[in-house]
């Protein structure tokens, strides 16, 4: 008897089981179909075509060079700024080109700060954060001290290059505004700084060293510097 129940047990589930496959076969097929098709789209279409978009705009990135280099900058500029409006992975790498051309053939460094301000970034990759420091650099002489320090954000605080590279351009720019004691101080800590880079240090050699002391630091000189010893008059000998 109880085979007899396990027989009709399994004909129940086989017959449900043909029922849900006769329902659901074309959307399981179709399913399959869609797999399929989507991945010998990315394989045979879409990957292709990206490898060719990026061979392009290499291509168009090359170009723009040469140009630059011929002194063509008008072409240079439009096909810079062109590959820059794209916003590719190019985009940050062509907004350097596009400054040095907007400041060597068009003497416009104020349009070349603006182009690497828009691009530059403390969270972007090395590219950006270098367009940072660049658009710093140019723009520092109509900045105040906090506006710049601001514009650094954390790039100042990092134990890299482009962060002593930063913090150059601080200590520059507190000397400027006459903190000469907060200047001493960075450029003696850039110095010894490992991370940076040997230009920098020569540059911060070369600020202390013309760079007179704070008037603190001359009080504190003196204050230190021993009063010169009294001549003891001789003793006088008995003849």
């Amino acid at each position: 008897m109880t085979d007899i129940f396990t027989e009709v047990d399994e004909s129940v589930r086989q017959e449900k089981l043909e029922s849900w496959w006769k329902r659901w076969r074309p959307f399981v097929y179709g399913a399959v179909v869609a797999l399929v098709g989507s991945v010998a789209i990315n394989e045979f279409v879409l990957k292709p075509q990206a490898a060719k978009d990026r061979a392009e705009r290499a291509l168009e990135l090359e170009n723009a060079v040469a140009a630059l280099e011929d002194g063509r900058y008008e072409e240079a500029e439009a096909a810079f700024r062109a590959i820059v409006e794209a916003d590719t992975k190019l985009s940050p790498l062509a907004a350097h080109f596009l400054a040095q051309t907007q400041i060597e053939g068009m003497g416009d460094p104020a349009s070349a700060a603006e182009t690497l301000a828009a691009m530059g970034g403390v969270e972007g990759g090395p590219y950006e954060r270098l367009a940072l420091i660049k658009s710093a650099y140019l723009r520092a002489d109509t900045l105040t001290l906090d506006e710049l320090e601001t514009l650094l954000g954390t790039l100042a605080e990092e134990d890299t290059a482009l962060g002593a590279m930063a913090r150059e351009l601080v200590a520059s720019k507190a000397f400027e505004v006459g903190d000469v004691a907060r200047a001493r101080t960075a450029f003696n800590q850039l110095k010894f700084d490992a991370n940076a880079p040997a230009g920098v240090v020569q540059r911060a050699e070369i600020a202390l060293a013309a760079m007179p002391l704070a008037p603190e630091a001359d009080q504190a000189a003196e204050e230190e510097t021993p009063a010169p010893a009294e001549a003891e008059a001789p003793e006088e000998t008995g003849q």
